[in-house]
């Protein structure tokens, strides 16, 4: 596992470690190779390749494996939580702690002594179409009021955005792609440098309703097209129906999925192009070019 893949679970871990009081601090973290280790850091994660904890040392800490194998034949005076990869607890080992693990392999011998093994139990999604329902017209309520607003109090930036989308696609495509990737693993770097993670987080945030942005031009372009004639009712209408069939879009297996994410990329690269519609998006062109 390569640092870059790793950070998701590395705030994870960030996040755990701070609530059990560790000190993320002196955090230590292997990506490769084989270790044997006779002293830990306060936290120590196993992000790659095998770490042991060879018979007769002792170790105080706690370890978190997100990858690669820890393998434990000694003592660890501490916790032991596995969020992925490989542990195992060979005989005479022990872990004074609590040994969680959360999803990964785990193999704990019947002669190896631990405080207290936790297995998380995923909670069962429910199917429930009420549900399901229920959320679908929550969507549709924020969005169906975001577009109305920017109809009646911004026509001009709804009306930039969606010429972004409807005459420029594919470059409002490549531009929402490259940009919310690289938002994204720039705000997640954020978070992983802890005093930055307010910063990230309102950075999500607003990632997030930048996409609802694009999403209610869809809806403003879909409703223009239908026989209504007041733009404000027409967006609404077209929120919703753009709203069924990006729900519909979601059965579909493999294809549905990468229809919504290409959608919500060209909504996210439309509403950059345009400045969040102060301007009307016109792509350079080459001097002298056909």
């Amino acid at each position: 596992m390569s640092p870059t893949e790793a950070i998701p679970l590395l705030i994870v871990v960030l996040l755990l470690a701070s609530i059990g009081g560790g000190d993320v601090g002196e955090m230590s973290v292997t990506f490769q190779g084989e270790h044997d280790v006779d002293s830990l850091s306060d936290v120590h994660v196993v992000a790659g390749g095998t770490t042991t904890v060879p018979v007769n040392e002792t170790v105080d800490g706690d370890v978190y494996v997100i990858g690669g194998t820890a393998a434990i034949d000694g003592t660890i005076d501490g916790d032991v939580t596995l969020l992925n990869g490989n542990l195992s607890v060979r005989d005479g080992a022990t872990v004074t702690g609590t040994l969680q693990t959360f999803s990964g392999s785990a193999t704990i011998s019947s002669d190896a002594s631990v405080g207290r093994v936790s297995q998380f139990e995923p909670p069962t999604p429910s199917e429930s179409p009420t549900r399901q329902v229920v959320g679908v017209l929550l969507q549709f309520l924020v969005l169906g009021a975001f577009g109305l607003w920017l109809v009646v109090r911004h026509p001009l930036a709804i009306e930039n955005v969606g010429a972004a989308i409807t005459e420029h696609t594919v470059v409002s495509g490549v531009v929402g792609s490259l940009g919310a990737t690289t938002l994204l693993v720039l705000f997640v770097y954020m978070a992983f440098t802890l005093i930055l993670i307010p910063v990230a987080l309102v950075g999500l945030v607003a990632e997030f309703l930048v996409i609802l942005y694009g999403q209610a031009v869809f809806g403003y372009i879909v409703g223009t097209r239908l026989p209504i004639e007041r733009d404000d009712i027409a967006t609404v209408v077209g929120v919703a129906v753009f709203l069924l069939a990006f729900e519909l879009l979601g059965f579909v297996p493999y294809l549905g999925g990468i229809a919504q994410l290409t959608v919500a990329a060209v909504g996210f690269g439309a509403v950059l192009n345009t400045y969040f519609g102060l301007q009307r998006f016109d792509p350079v062109t080459i001097p002298g070019g056909n």
